[in-house]
């Protein structure tokens, strides 16, 4: 939020380097990636000096590390606005793509068949941290249902 606690996440960063440098630990550093969590993404918000996005930090190479508006962590895409409309869109087009799949791969339409396909390849997808992201609005909702009528129904 201010200056200076931009300026200590960038020594906590420069510590995290130097002891990995020192436990001959490689770090890779073109991975690493800032997220900025706002409600708010204007671009007049953005221009102010004390806008957290303005802040940028670097890594012991000299490359700066680029923010994201989006960041996956454990398989969960975690994204700036607070949302979860990317970890949704992302996990439906998973599950569509595995229903096709067996869909496609399977003769098959009984009951059982379609009922036993969904709970071992397609409601994995669905079920993953779902407690996490799960959807509250109702287009979100209705597009992870979708997935259930596709595959059971």
């Amino acid at each position: 939020r201010t200056l200076l606690d931009k300026t200590n996440l960038q020594e906590d960063l420069n510590n995290v380097i130097t002891w990995a440098d020192l436990n001959n630990m490689a770090l890779h550093q073109v991975k690493f990636e800032v997220m900025n969590y706002t409600l708010n993404h204007t671009a007049s918000l953005r221009e102010l000096p004390f806008s957290a996005e303005n802040y940028t930090y670097s890594l012991s190479d000299g490359c700066t590390i680029e923010p994201s508006r989006t960041v996956r962590d454990h398989g969960v895409l975690l994204s700036s606005d607070g949302s979860w409309s990317a970890q949704i869109s992302r996990v439906v087009a998973e599950a569509r793509r595995v229903a096709g799949w067996a869909l496609s791969a399977f003769r098959s339409r009984t009951p059982r068949t379609m009922l036993t396909l969904y709970k071992s390849l397609v409601r994995p997808h669905l079920d993953y941290c779902c407690t996490l992201w799960s959807p509250m609005k109702i287009g979100e909702i209705s597009r992870v249902e979708d997935i259930l009528c596709l595959t059971i129904l």
